[in-house]
């Protein structure tokens, strides 16, 4: 782990410090620039799924095409929109969803999974505070989807998604236990910050690169009507869709 070696490294740090300086007026600008930066990194990689820093996460494929991948559903409006539109382009998505929602919105777990897309696990309460429950509850949050999941489609996900994509060691420790598999992105679409369909397209398509797993959100109507746009111009660029499961070589559910 990337924050383990980051503790080494600020520790060996203090300590010669602590015995080159210790009889100069240096000691603690020198002590407050370590913390500073343990602080610093700690937090970007709490932040930055990408960089894999307290667990690893699969951010990118492996062949040379792309995934779609949608958050924070099911949403009874926009996500029969988007699985119409995946339907009539022929198209396989992977949806992480809030398990709560899925507990109010059952026959959209049952279509996802009908129409051959994948079910993966975005925690039961996707609460803002989430990053900060204990290991024992965090545990309890991700196995209660997982459980609605299970309970509803008859298939128990492997893949899982930070809410917010932010990380922490209790993650790892969970997932670990679990045997599940954290899957991040490469491409960040920005949907829910975008403002009209011509600001998201162009984010999106001045970013696409095979490989690449695009995060996408399913509860937004500005998502929904722009996929048949996004659909568009990966065509016109050349650039193939798959599956998620396809894309990174992983089994998206248990098998036992």
């Amino acid at each position: 782990m990337k924050h383990n070696l980051l503790i080494f490294i600020c520790i060996t740090a203090a300590a010669l410090s602590s015995i080159i300086f210790w009889e100069t007026d240096y000691l603690w600008i020198v002590m407050a620039g370590i913390a500073l930066l343990f602080v610093g990194v700690t937090a970007y990689g709490s932040a930055q799924i990408q960089a894999n820093y307290f667990l690893k996460s699969i951010n990118k494929g492996r062949s040379k095409a792309i995934a779609l991948t949608f958050d924070d559903g099911p949403d009874p409006d926009s996500t029969p929109r988007i699985l119409e539109t995946l339907r009539q382009n022929d198209l396989k998505a992977t949806f992480f969803v809030i398990g709560r929602k899925a507990v109010e919105h059952p026959e959209l777990l049952r279509r996802i999974v009908e129409e051959g897309h994948t079910i993966a696990n975005h925690s039961y309460s996707h609460s803002y505070l989430i990053a900060l429950f204990s290991t024992r509850k965090l545990k309890a949050d991700i196995q209660r989807c997982n459980e609605a999941i299970r309970d509803i489609t008859g298939r128990a996900p492997v893949f899982f998604r930070p809410p917010f994509g932010v990380t922490n060691p209790r993650y790892a420790r969970v997932l670990k236990e679990l045997q599940m598999q954290s899957i991040g992105w490469s491409l960040r679409s920005m949907d829910t910050r975008a403002k009209n369909k011509y600001q998201l397209i162009n984010t999106i398509v001045s970013k696409l690169k095979p490989r690449n797993i695009v995060l996408l959100h399913d509860h937004l109507p500005l998502t929904a009507e722009t996929l048949p746009d996004i659909i568009g111009h990966c065509r016109e660029m050349g650039i193939k869709i798959e599956p998620l499961p396809r894309l990174i070589g992983k089994e998206p559910y248990e098998t036992h």
